[in-house]
């Protein structure tokens, strides 16, 4: 059996309390990338739990 890796990433999110795009962490699991769970929003302390990710840092 294959043991899960999970790989943690920091990238820009859009929040959908207060439309600004703000630092989250972001979880790699398997091809799908989601924002991790349980992180709120530096600016209004709403949940980013439904947050769009918008910017992936990745080297070319």
């Amino acid at each position: 059996m294959k043991a899960l890796m999970e790989n943690r990433k920091t990238g820009r999110v859009h929040c959908p309390m207060c439309t600004h795009t703000v630092a989250a962490d972001l979880e790699l699991r398997g091809k799908r990338l989601r924002v991790a769970p349980g992180q709120k929003c530096p600016r209004c302390r709403a949940s980013l739990d439904v947050a769009v990710i918008v910017q992936v840092p990745e080297a070319a």
